[in-house]
């Protein structure tokens, strides 16, 4: 018997996996369903991991294609955010390492995806408060923890105009971020000190 690590299922009387999806570099990519590859062999069955025509192969099949390149993603090279999961059989290049640091002192890496320069940063562990998943899965950090993660590396208006606008469609309040700012992870976060000396602008703390 072979248990899928991902759907806990036995591969070959699964008739789909339930992973449909992976995340590169924070962004989700579809995965192809049995059936629908490039030179698709026939069949109701797949003949590696065994799902059911219109399926999501088991990851690590050897008939699956790539959903980013669509080339066979056990040897295409495609690195996804879920390659250091516990069991899976991706493969993938190692993330880049890092030739730079940004404002808040965090080392980046810049790659391409698609035509398109990202530049990685790799941060401290960021707490589960700090994080979000938008409707279509993807996880990433709060309005607020980014409002205070972009403060010292964006022009003082900008940054301004940005606080603003997020305090003005509800993401968060002022209260929120005081009191976000008043955590112990944060004191020495740059950033924290430029968000705090804007809000006291825009309304004057208390103290109460």
């Amino acid at each position: 018997m072979a248990i899928c690590t991902w759907c806990d299922q036995e591969m070959n009387e699964a008739t789909s996996c339930t992973v449909d999806a992976l995340h590169r570099f924070g962004q989700r990519i579809a995965m192809i369903p049995f059936g629908s590859e490039q030179g698709s062999p026939g069949g109701r069955q797949c003949g590696d991991c065994g799902v059911l025509r219109g399926g999501w192969h088991h990851l690590g099949c050897d008939l699956q294609d790539c959903g980013n390149c669509g080339h066979q993603m056990m040897s295409c090279g495609c690195h996804f955010d879920e390659d250091d999961a516990s069991g899976c059989n991706c493969n993938g290049d190692a993330l880049p390492e890092p030739t730079g640091v940004d404002a808040n002192g965090c080392p980046t890496a810049t790659v391409w995806i698609d035509d398109v320069e990202v530049v990685l940063h790799y941060t401290a562990p960021i707490p589960d408060s700090d994080i979000t998943t938008l409707p279509d899965g993807i996880r990433c950090t709060t309005a607020l923890r980014t409002a205070i993660d972009i403060a010292a590396a964006t022009e003082p208006m900008l940054f301004r105009e940005t606080v603003l606008e997020l305090l003005g469609r509800s993401l968060f309040t002022t209260d929120e971020a005081r009191e976000r700012l008043a955590q112990p992870d944060l004191a020495a976060h740059p950033g924290a000190p430029i968000l705090r000396q804007l809000l006291d602008q825009l309304t004057p703390h208390s103290g109460a």
